[in-house]
């Protein structure tokens, strides 16, 4: 489709269920959802030559994802999943693959890829470990660059300092609406309650843009869609979720509206029209078993509307 360029930077695993290992981790699968969607993303992750290992590069086979910059480790990272009664518990484990990203590495695959002033997307779970953050401060360095990061929280992830540490000159900070409430209580900002509408106002949203460097904040809000906030703290998008026609699970469906609205700002889309699309996007990820569909068909009227003009008109509030 297009030359644009991209740089996921995190984490690969799988999860291990008794049946076999499952591909996720939010960086990859948004990798894997950029590459079926037509861009061509530079992966920086870490991986072994397992069984696990050979089931993440299957996964990115099938999206179309290239794993040539994929580091070597002894063991691929592994999320242990507990299969009780009403649902699973998921531990993820310390010392992983992606705690160990390289950041000589990621460097020379940064400047390999030669891209003008790409988009680069990261997470917060791979940042616990010192050796990756130094990795992602290398690659930061290296190359002019707009971040998109999603805080995707996790207990077994950073310290709340050091994630607010790391969050500085962002372009868009993509959280739920449990991590907006999460990470204004760490600053000391006032709560946010409900559902914003098209033009409100919020001097919390205001400070988090000052605090973080944040162009735009999306805050994605389940199954009320996601709204779009500006850096002077008003709503400038605010979408529904479509009605789904069969609820399989929502594995995933964060990352696939970020995958969606990376692709549209990489193919120079404005950010509040691609709300709409992302969380539609989102929606129908919902319909498919895991994060990553199995029928790449499903891809293609996508990446259709991504090659087509975006309506220049801010998405109403449904």
């Amino acid at each position: 489709m297009s030359e644009a360029r991209v740089i996921v930077f995190g984490e690969a695993l799988v999860d291990a269920f008794t049946d076999g290992p499952v591909p996720g981790g939010a960086p990859f699968n948004v990798a894997c959802h950029l590459a079926a969607l037509g861009l061509s993303p530079l992966m920086l992750t870490r991986l072994g030559d397992d069984d696990a290992g050979r089931a993440l590069r299957a996964a990115a086979g099938r999206s179309g994802l290239s794993l040539q910059y994929a580091q070597m480790d002894a063991r691929t990272a592994r999320v242990l999943v507990h299969e009780r009664d009403g649902g699973h518990a998921f531990e993820i484990p310390p010392d992983q693959a992606f705690d160990r990203i390289d950041a000589v590495q990621a460097v020379a695959a940064v400047r390999a890829l030669g891209a003008d002033t790409p988009w680069l997307y990261f997470g917060t779970l791979a940042l616990r470990s010192p050796v990756s953050r130094a990795a992602l401060t290398a690659v930061r360095q290296a190359t002019p660059h707009r971040a998109f990061v999603d805080l995707n929280w996790r207990e077994a992830g950073p310290s709340p300092e050091v994630i607010l540490e790391l969050l500085h000159d962002v372009h868009v900070l993509k959280l739920s609406d449990t991590e907006l409430a999460q990470l204004l209580d760490w600053l000391g900002l006032a709560p946010m309650h409900g559902v914003p509408t098209l033009d409100d106002a919020h001097a919390s949203m205001a400070a988090l843009c000052a605090r973080t460097g944040a162009r735009h904040v999306l805050v994605s809000h389940g199954a009320d869609g996601a709204a779009a906030w500006s850096a002077d703290g008003r709503c400038v998008a605010r979408v529904a979720a479509p009605p789904l026609p069969q609820l399989v699970d929502t594995v995933g469906a964060g990352d696939a509206f970020s995958a969606m609205m990376l692709a549209g700002l990489a193919l120079g889309h404005p950010l509040a029209c691609m709300v709409g699309q992302s969380v539609a996007f989102a929606s129908q990820s919902c319909g498919w078993r895991g994060a990553l569909p199995v029928d790449g068909a499903l891809y293609l009227p996508w990446r259709k509307a991504l090659e087509q003009a975006v309506a220049t008109a801010i998405p109403r509030g449904r």
